[in-house]
């Protein structure tokens, strides 16, 4: 019996690397509230964003569902808010995905993980609670005149940062922060400076994420 239950367990771990994975190595086994940010390597608006923010990084996702092929569980899924052009049509809002989109078209992204480690399983409980509530509620609109005039000079990128909100990070950052206790919100803030908690919830962007000091880096660090 024990025997059997080993062997499931190491044909279930067993799988091909994706094609992102063969450039960077495997990634480790993943949790539920992991943090997945993304590069965009062919999209002008996420050039000009990473310029604005002085970032490798453009975009971000969460873990909502951890790869288990034991219980059944195939991928890891990963929730995020999508903006994919300026016509309404194209603002879809928050949606549910398979990671492997992103890891399998390394001509189009590169990804990095980041985790944070202070959680206990409850807190992880309730943030992805509150990403799953959000799905289908509608993208905030970024104006790209904003990130035009962000690009042309460096006064008024700091004019816009101060008053731009970037929804991708901005979903994440609310679901730690309403999913934590009172005492310990200040380890799962990821923005350092710029007013209230409200408004550190509103102004949150990938850079953020990625300078934070409240989560980790577990795979490709930039």
């Amino acid at each position: 019996m024990r025997k059997t239950a080993r062997f499931q367990y190491r044909h279930a771990h067993r799988r091909v690397l994706t094609p992102l994975e063969k450039i960077h190595g495997a990634i480790p086994l993943l949790l539920a509230t992991d943090i997945v940010l993304i590069h965009h390597k062919k999209n002008f608006r996420r050039l000009l964003l990473r310029q604005i923010t002085e970032s490798y990084w453009d975009h971000s996702a969460l873990v909502v569902f951890a790869k288990n092929p034991i219980m059944g569980y195939t991928h890891d899924i990963i929730e995020e808010s999508i903006q994919l052009g300026l016509r309404n049509a194209m603002r879809r809002g928050v949606e549910i995905h398979r990671l492997d989109k992103y890891l399998s078209r390394p001509d189009l992204y590169d990804v990095g993980i980041k985790r944070v480690h202070t959680m206990n399983p409850m807190i992880r409980h309730r943030v992805r609670s509150f990403m799953l509530m959000n799905v289908d509620t509608p993208y905030y609109r970024i104006p790209i005149a904003d990130f035009f005039f962000a690009w042309l000079s460096k006064r008024i990128r700091k004019y816009i940062l101060v008053r731009q909100r970037f929804s991708c990070s901005g979903l994440i950052q609310k679901a730690f922060y309403d999913a934590s206790d009172w005492n310990n919100r200040a380890k799962l803030i990821f923005r350092q400076s710029g007013g209230t908690p409200i408004e550190l919830q509103e102004l949150t962007t990938p850079a953020d994420i990625a300078k934070s000091i409240n989560c980790q880096w577990i795979w490709n660090e930039r």
